[in-house]
């Protein structure tokens, strides 16, 4: 073991100063070859500590991480390595501004983040009740009628953030008739939409689908008539122009039924006088056994006084 000892001892100073000037050489390099170069990963945004009984609203989905590292650790790394999230601790109701957080994997440097401050909106979770709109699509069979259509509900309950529950405007379900010529019962999805018809995202309709049962009438004839308003107006005027909208509708029924109705009229209707023209809706008088996609139309009128007839003799 001494002269192993004898060996290194033997110029000391220089092996010391040979092992310095190796190692820095060794950064030399390392720092040549791996430079720390800057990149960017973008890094879904996640929301913690959410109030219990609320939900957070947040526009921004993802966060754009600029940081600085050795070249090999952007290799060795993905977004998938990296965390950003907005602590919403002790906040209460209402908007907020957070400044993210990130969480890097050792040796990287955050440089900053884009956006640099997220807007989070703390809301309380309501429901409510809403009616249950039914849109039709598709034309039925040309010898068939829509009988009634039947809703295993006619209100759903929309659950979610009290800014997102109060944009919907309605609930509603879409029912396929096209060619449909025999009764059915279907399930059908339920959608909440707002003022636009667009969807309301983050919203949740409970029961999220609905039985609907259509009960058909086969064997039926169809025609159109015309549809004549019953109007009258008080003595001493008259009304002209007498229009409905729409002029026309479409009857359905059995065919002995159907021929027999040369017009579809409206329920009477006195004008009150002291207005020139009249614009209303009408109720229509449906004989039984008839089907009709309405049972209402708008009628107009002008409301004029009778011409005062005069005696010629002067008396």
């Amino acid at each position: 073991m001494k002269w192993l000892l004898d060996i290194f001892r033997r110029n000391l100073l220089k092996k010391i100063i040979a092992l310095i000037a190796a190692f820095i050489m060794w950064i030399f390099v390392m720092d040549d070859q791996d430079p720390p170069i800057e990149g960017s990963y973008d890094v879904p945004l996640t929301i913690s500590n959410t109030p219990q009984d609320f939900a957070t609203v947040c526009n921004v989905r993802t966060v754009r991480v600029e940081t600085r590292a050795p070249r090999s650790n952007f290799v060795k790394y993905d977004a998938n390595a990296f965390r950003v999230y907005a602590n919403l601790d002790g906040l209460g109701e209402g908007p907020h501004q957070i400044i993210p957080k990130v969480v890097m994997p050792q040796g990287f440097e955050l440089v900053e983040t884009d956006p640099a401050v997220v807007t989070v909106n703390i809301d309380p979770l309501v429901e409510y009740q809403m009616a249950i709109d039914l849109v039709t699509q598709g034309e039925i069979s040309s010898d068939s009628a829509i009988k009634e259509i039947r809703k295993s509900m006619d209100f759903v309950t929309v659950v979610g953030p009290k800014s997102l529950v109060e944009r919907v405007a309605k609930v509603y379900g879409s029912l396929s008739l096209a060619g449909t010529s025999s009764s059915f019962e279907t399930q059908i999805s339920m959608n909440a939409v707002d003022a636009e018809n667009n969807l309301v995202e983050r919203v949740r309709v409970v029961p999220s689908v609905i039985t609907v049962s259509v009960e058909m009438q086969s064997g039926l004839k169809k025609r159109i008539v015309p549809v004549v308003p019953e109007l009258s107006a008080a003595e001493g005027w008259e009304l002209t122009k007498i229009t409905a909208e729409p002029a026309q509708l479409e009857i359905v029924g059995a065919e002995s039924v159907v021929n027999s109705i040369i017009t579809l009229k409206t329920v009477p209707f006195t004008v009150q006088t002291g207005q020139r023209t009249f614009t209303g809706t009408l109720k229509l008088d449906i004989p039984d056994g008839v089907q009709v996609k309405t049972d209402q139309v708008t009628v107009s009128a002008l409301v004029v006084r009778k011409p005062v007839m005069r005696d010629s003799s002067g008396n």
